[in-house]
């Protein structure tokens, strides 16, 4: 199975009682952009991988854990490393947890087996997330749509960056008049993975809909002669 999501999840009891900004809200951004890049290949035989700064880890429990039967693994930061993770801002952090991502990566593929094909592809992708600057605007071609009716056309984003963490916009442009509306989806900043939310799209005469994964709609939009826009809803 290859590898879809990286958690890095902070010890969320502990960063309540101390008003710490969460890790895992730190590191959103890092690591779905790393996996945005990331080739799909298979890192150890399961969908999804934890690292855990957390002080939770139980006694003598081994620093990599595969399970196997829930498609799932686990790995154990060190203390300094999740005290580190805990002090720094969200600025001064992108790198530090990209350093983390790396050495994780590698030291998995390094217990499972050498593989220098798989380290060189980890490395590869690290490298692509710094040229980035820890930033990406990707459209999503599945939800970007044309409509029938007039010359509308509305093309959808996914923006992760250290500011808004993961934010999601629909650009509105009119072919006629070239006026162009950014709205967005989600609020800013926000920290949640929105492509299983954000499903599917259509325009219905002037109005563009978008549903979620069980049809019912989540945001919608209508747009009057020259771009005005007449209307806006986002339900969640």
């Amino acid at each position: 199975m290859k590898l879809k999501t990286i958690i890095l999840q902070g010890d969320s009891k502990y960063e309540k009682e101390n008003q710490l900004f969460p890790i895992r809200w730190k590191s959103h951004h890092v690591t779905e952009l790393f996996m945005e890049l990331f080739p799909d290949i298979e890192l150890d035989g399961n969908r999804q991988l934890t690292i855990l700064a957390t002080r939770d880890r139980r006694e003598n429990a081994k620093k990599y854990n595969n399970y196997k039967a829930f498609n799932a693994s686990a790995y154990y930061l060190e203390e300094a490393q999740i005290k580190t993770l805990e002090t720094l801002n969200p600025e001064d952090a992108e790198s530090f947890i990209l350093g983390i991502i790396e050495e994780v990566l590698v030291d998995i593929t390094n217990i499972i087996g050498e593989d220098e094909q798989k380290r060189t592809v980890i490395k590869d992708t690290i490298k692509q997330v710094r040229e980035m600057e820890f930033s990406l605007k990707k459209k999503m071609k599945t939800l970007s749509k044309k409509s029938k009716v007039g010359k509308y056309k509305a093309d959808v984003f996914r923006c992760l960056n250290k500011v808004s963490g993961e934010v999601w916009c629909v650009e509105i442009e009119n072919g006629i008049s070239g006026q162009t509306r950014v709205e967005w989806l989600t609020s800013k900043p926000n920290y949640l993975d929105r492509r299983d939310y954000f499903k599917k799209s259509k325009w219905e005469e002037n109005k563009f809909i978008i549903t979620n994964r069980l049809g019912v709609e989540v945001f919608s939009i209508e747009v009057g002669g020259y771009g005005r826009i007449i209307m806006n809803k986002v339900i969640y």
